[in-house]
């Protein structure tokens, strides 16, 4: 795997950093980083609660380490990263890391949001 071309990382988004709940759920944003040079697929799918309704929506966020901007950022996935696209957030649900001959080059985040 090398790294992802250009006319494909046509996207942007944002990572909102929370902090901590408080006492009564509130989480505070800690920080917003703006990606961009990044590609963003989304898809919905049929997902029912309890009441028998609802839609989730599932996707994958791909940041290449040599070509996304900025260079160096930090993504967690314990519920205290978001990403922000359009007027969606979805939760970053799994990191995984692709390398090629030993050197770190795609970062690939699983995501999921109601829509």
């Amino acid at each position: 795997m090398t790294h992802i071309p250009f006319r494909l990382l046509s996207d942007s988004c944002i990572i909102r950093k929370y902090g901590e709940g408080d006492i009564f759920g509130e989480r505070e944003i800690i920080s917003e980083t703006l990606l961009e040079r990044v590609k963003i697929i989304t898809e919905k799918i049929s997902q029912t609660d309890k009441n028998g309704e609802g839609a989730a929506q599932k996707g994958t966020l791909y940041y290449d380490c040599g070509r996304s901007i900025p260079e160096e950022a930090e993504f967690f996935c314990n519920g205290a990263c978001t990403v922000v696209f359009g007027d969606r957030e979805m939760r970053i649900t799994d990191i995984k890391y692709r390398y090629f001959f030993g050197r770190l080059c795609i970062i690939e985040l699983s995501l999921e949001g109601i829509c």
